[in-house]
């Protein structure tokens, strides 16, 4: 029948797809949530009470970067459908320079959405205004960001997951506790000058107290302390893989991890109470909360080799790594 037809069809292109190319699932996703996102910044947009210059114009800049990502995501799906197309682009440096673009594109839009002044994703007091631009806006940057890994791995045999997996002991838990760190502190500043600047571009009804103001301080000094403990760690624990093993390392691991746990964890009622600027779900509050998860992994990871390691210096056994 003719519905048999369009079905085997369909199947035999998505299998053709995805014998194609490696990132196949991830094209298809990734057109899923641009198509998602697309659709909710344009009803957004439309219900938005945010009637100012400025944030209209960051509210068309946010449609157009939806418009291209949707585009050259369905752009990229239909090619994987035509082999003899698909083989100009695919496994090529020209699908690497797409998906650099198309991150660019994601970043700038979820950067924009979140942004209370702009009447999108978010409202006046910072809480997820419409859930699905918010959320599949983080879903659409974390594809093309697995898509970036996927090319990487398979154009020039580089494996950034396993990499940061094998090249020392607890080096990703660092990178995503610098990661949260830098998305806490730039949350934390943004929320600050929108609600507590001189020129917020906000009503004077939402202009943040005294207290919200002064724990968007403390959410941007924990989050710069957060990112520069990790950054260091993670360039110790790089340069150890060349140069040897540095003694004191594992200390220093234990330390600041043991800050930033402490650090999070003292700052977190004052972050997500209720006159904090992490009280509505929103980009400081997962982050502080991610951050705080991160760092008591690490604090236990860290007890786990010292325990470890006790253990087997007592039984009088050699080499144990820490580091």
């Amino acid at each position: 029948s003719k519905r048999q037809r369009i079905a085997y069809n369909i199947m035999t292109a998505a299998t053709t797809a995805a014998s194609t190319s490696p990132r196949f699932g991830y094209w298809v996703a990734f057109f899923i949530f641009s198509t998602i996102t697309l659709g909710a910044t344009i009803e957004a947009q439309a219900h938005t009470d945010r009637l100012s210059s400025a944030a209209q114009s960051n509210q068309r800049y946010a449609v157009a970067c939806a418009t291209i990502l949707f585009l050259l995501s369905i752009m990229v799906v239909i090619l994987h459908t035509k082999p003899l197309l698909s083989s100009i682009i695919l496994g090529t440096k020209i699908e690497g320079f797409i998906i650099l673009v198309l991150i660019t594109f994601w970043t700038a839009l979820v950067a924009i959405v979140s942004d209370t002044r702009h009447g999108l994703a978010t409202d006046s007091s910072g809480s997820i205004a419409n859930g699905n631009l918010y959320y599949f806006s983080w879903a659409g940057l974390a594809t093309g960001v697995a898509l970036l890994t996927s090319f990487l791995r398979s154009k020039f045999g580089f494996d950034l997951g396993g990499e940061l997996r094998s090249r020392a002991e607890r080096l990703q838990q660092w990178v995503w506790a610098g990661m949260l760190g830098l998305v806490q502190m730039g949350s934390s500043a943004r929320l600050f000058d929108n609600h507590c600047g001189q020129q917020t571009g906000l009503g004077e009804a939402e202009i943040g107290t005294i207290t919200f103001c002064r724990r968007c301080q403390l959410g941007i000094v924990i989050g710069i302390f957060t990112a520069i403990f990790s950054v260091a760690i993670v360039g110790f624990k790089l340069g150890v893989s060349r140069n040897g093993k540095l003694p004191w390392l594992f200390t220093a691991e234990i330390v600041l991890s043991g800050m930033i746990a402490g650090g999070q964890a003292g700052s977190v009622g004052f972050l997500t109470g209720q006159e904090g600027p992490a009280a509505p779900l929103n980009n400081l509050y997962y982050s502080t909360w991610g951050a705080l998860a991160v760092g008591l992994v690490l604090v236990g990871s860290c007890v786990e080799n010292w325990s470890t390691a006790k253990s087997s210096l007592r039984d009088g056994e050699e080499g144990v790594s820490l580091t």
